[in-house]
């Protein structure tokens, strides 16, 4: 049987809220290694970030949180879709 993806997901919105959430915690992690790469190559001292807890683990945080939420409401359509065959 094949498998038809082409219906519209049920939490579209949860979908998109969880992938947005992943890319700011990419576009954060991004950030901060451009920063790590200045101070170090550039011999620039900029201290945006302070060594703040929040800075360290926050993007991985969200880049996580992002990732489980999309593939938890993928695997659920998935679910959904086989149970309609």
């Amino acid at each position: 049987m094949r498998q038809d993806n082409s219906k519209p997901l049920v939490n579209a919105r949860w979908k998109m809220t969880f992938d947005i959430i992943f890319v700011v915690g990419l576009v954060l992690t991004l950030i901060k290694l451009v920063f790590l790469v200045l101070n170090k190559l550039g011999d620039l001292d900029i201290h945006v970030f302070n060594d703040k807890f929040i800075w360290n683990i926050g993007p991985l945080a969200l880049m996580v949180i992002g990732g489980i939420g999309s593939g938890a409401l993928k695997e659920k359509q998935q679910g959904t879709n086989k149970g309609n065959d």
